[in-house]
């Protein structure tokens, strides 16, 4: 331009968008969550459905394989178009229960039997028993929709602490950033409290909880069998729990069950109070028979035990010292198997609940009995 025409242009007030840069539109990133799978509610009930959340900080993940969530992150200028071929980068780090115990696989199979730590780690190499949250990107660089969707799925280290085991998601692009805390857990479990006056105590408990449901029918058994009288000099005027879930559900070394507050442990019945195992002196069989049929009474699906009583489904040696009581069907996930003969530590066949979507197999189905509904036959 001459300097004539600058003159002119300046004058005239015509020359502004030739000296002054073009703004360029701001960028934002908002993020959708889709969740996918077993939804538990405070009270301990549980469906299957989906949730979706706008811009969600965090999703709680039942400790199930097959549930996920969808992240999908969106980038847009201030203009509303969408941000296309934005490079996005992803990194999960631990966010909380971050010790090796619950996050590496040498030091979580130490926590299992030695004849099944090989077990555990294979299981953990092929992604079928997992130790933080795996996640699966649709691409690195938004689409033409500005679009990248995160894949996050289940977990099982969910741990026994305050707060439920969780990763952290970090998605970057530029200044910009995401994050979703990701928890393991399966809500509504419940404390046992150690109440042997009112029937019901526990003993070397690591995970003290359960479904509120077992619970509640637990504390009933208890109470009824604290009302028996006569029973033998030096017979406990209570049930004594012996192993239950973790605070949050979840994998619970060094069982491979007591994952969801559907089983319980219970020592059987002796007539001193404290340990006792079939084929002690102080082994009482029929005060434990009559235990036996009142677990059956409330609709106990398997009842593990070295002694052949009438209602327990499995004789297992390596039970002397304690009834294994569950109350759901086929409480073993995530141990999949490549044939049906494989078994685990307690002698039962591996199973995989991808694809299963019954909510007997994670929550305990308990007849709701009164403490007059039991009646115990203790003999002579």
């Amino acid at each position: 331009m001459n300097r004539r025409n600058a003159l002119i242009c300046v004058a005239l007030g015509f020359c502004a968008h030739l000296s002054a840069k073009t703004p360029q539109p701001t960028l934002s990133i908002n993020t959708n969550l889709d969740y996918d799978g077993l939804i538990t509610t405070p009270n301990g009930k549980a469906y299957f459905g989906q949730q979706w959340l706008e811009n969600a900080s965090e999703v709680t993940l039942y400790p199930k394989n097959g549930n996920s969530a969808l992240w999908t992150l969106t980038l847009t200028y201030s203009d509303g178009r969408p941000a296309v071929g934005k490079a996005i980068t992803i990194n999960s780090t631990y966010n909380t229960l971050t010790t090796s115990s619950w996050r590496d696989k040498n030091t979580m199979a130490n926590r299992f039997p030695s004849g099944s730590r090989a077990t555990v780690i294979q299981r953990i190499d092929q992604g079928l028993f997992r130790l933080r949250a795996p996640y699966e990107a649709s691409s690195l660089v938004t689409d033409a929709n500005g679009q990248v969707k995160v894949t996050v799925n289940n977990f099982h280290s969910c741990g026994n602490e305050q707060q439920p085991g969780s990763d952290k998601l970090t998605a970057s692009t530029g200044n910009l950033q995401a994050q979703l805390i990701v928890k393991c857990a399966v809500t509504g479990l419940v404390n046992i409290p150690d109440r042997a006056s009112e029937g019901l105590t526990t003993a070397g408990l690591v995970g003290r909880h359960l479904h509120p449901d077992l619970l509640s029918a637990l504390q009933n058994l208890g109470q009824a069998w604290k009302n028996v009288q006569n029973k033998p000099v030096g017979m406990p005027n209570y049930l004594t729990i012996t192993g239950a879930t973790m605070r949050w559900g979840g994998i619970n070394p060094p069982h491979f069950t007591h994952k969801f507050g559907g089983t319980v442990d219970i020592r059987p019945i002796g007539t001193s109070s404290g340990p006792v195992s079939v084929g002690d002196a102080h082994y009482h069989r029929q005060a434990t028979q009559t235990i036996v049929d009142a677990l059956v009474q409330l609709g106990a699906t398997k009842i593990i035990f070295a002694d052949n009583l009438k209602g327990v489904t499995d004789v297992k040696s390596n039970h002397r010292n304690h009834l294994h009581v569950s109350f759901l069907t086929e409480p073993l996930e995530p141990w999949l198997a490549p044939n049906d003969n494989e078994l685990d530590s307690e002698g039962e066949a591996w199973h995989d609940y991808s694809n299963i979507y019954d909510t007997s197999y994670f929550v305990p189905q308990v007849k709701s009995l009164q403490v007059t509904d039991f009646h115990f036959e203790l003999g002579k």
